[in-house]
């Protein structure tokens, strides 16, 4: 069937630049959601608002488990973002609140009660990546590497293994956002290294090297599902440039200042409001042009994602 509408733009670079602006701006959008509902949209019943919230999450996961792959992949990264924001990053803050932790100034910004609560999940992090770093049937990119390099072999995959992909990208995004909030509280910890150590510098440039690179990859994605699921890592590693460079004063946080930037915020969110839309009216399956035709076989699978998103 011929494409039809805005259908036939979808073609590589479209479903990359769309993905990675959804996660990207989702990490800014998720901190000024988190400031409103503590203190405009629910101060006083934040942490009810918070559990109702996770319960839609889980809802949007539920609900995906059996939809088409375009679907799943949405609702598993947004069913999965709000069980984060919700959830989890709130019962940091009542752990906090409950105990009197407060917030600290680590580098030109203060960490806030809740993040330093949450550096104490570092051995429940490890500990149960340990299921997913073992499991056979990971279909990771950075897991199969790791196996390949360090000379692990955890098994054969079932090839013919059902899989809820609505599931798989809610734990990806739970368990990405974790690792690398982690990551960064660890470097700002002047316990362990400080906003001004030379390895904040090198996980700074360690973070804008790696998107980058798998940017360049994403770049030929021709598929929105594929291409979400890969921009979950790759926009979450950019962002940490953004985090640090706010630690360094060289950026404002603009999501937990909306009064002085409703605008800025404003755009943000029309912004993420129409890539969500482009995501959603995305065709399932790649359009080809049978008139363009690659030159050669392995012209046509270097501009593809087949080769790059098979396992995602």
């Amino acid at each position: 069937m011929a494409a039809t509408g805005l259908q036939k733009y979808y073609q590589a670079p479209l479903p990359a630049i769309i993905a990675v602006l959804v996660v990207f701006v989702w990490q800014g959008l998720g901190h000024f959601v988190m400031h409103q509902m503590q203190h405009a949209w629910f101060p006083n019943n934040v942490f009810t608002a918070a559990f109702i919230m996770g319960v839609i999450g889980v809802m949007m996961v539920w609900h995906g488990r059996d939809k088409s792959e375009n679907a799943a992949t949405m609702l598993g990264f947004v069913g999965g973002s709000i069980i984060w924001l919700s959830w989890i990053e709130f019962s940091f803050v009542y752990v906090a609140q409950d105990l009197g932790v407060d917030a600290v100034r680590w580098g030109a910004k203060d960490t806030l009660g809740e993040y330093r609560v949450m550096l104490s999940s570092v051995g429940v992090l490890l500990g149960t990546l340990i299921f997913f770093f073992f499991n056979r049937e990971t279909r990771c990119n950075a897991f199969m590497w790791l196996h390949r390099n360090l000379g692990l072999k955890p098994g054969e995959k079932s090839s013919g293994q059902a899989r809820n992909l609505c599931s798989i990208v809610a734990m990806e995004t739970i368990y990405v956002t974790w690792f690398f909030y982690i990551v960064l509280l660890v470097v700002y910890n002047p316990a362990f290294f400080g906003t001004d150590h030379w390895m904040t510098f090198v996980i700074c440039g360690l973070s804008f090297i790696w998107a980058a690179y798998l940017v360049q990859r994403l770049w030929w994605f021709q598929r929105m599902a594929p291409a979400l699921r890969y921009a979950i890592p790759t926009a979450t590693i950019g962002w940490n440039v953004m985090e640090i460079l706010e630690k360094w004063g060289h950026l404002d946080e603009i999501w937990v200042q909306p009064e002085k930037y409703a605008l800025q915020i404003g755009i943000a969110i029309a912004a993420f409001v129409v890539v969500i839309v482009l995501a959603i009216l995305s065709p399932a399956r790649r359009i080809i042009d049978r008139r363009q035709q690659p030159a050669n076989d392995a012209a046509e699978y270097q501009a593809t994602d087949l080769g790059r998103a098979r396992r995602l």
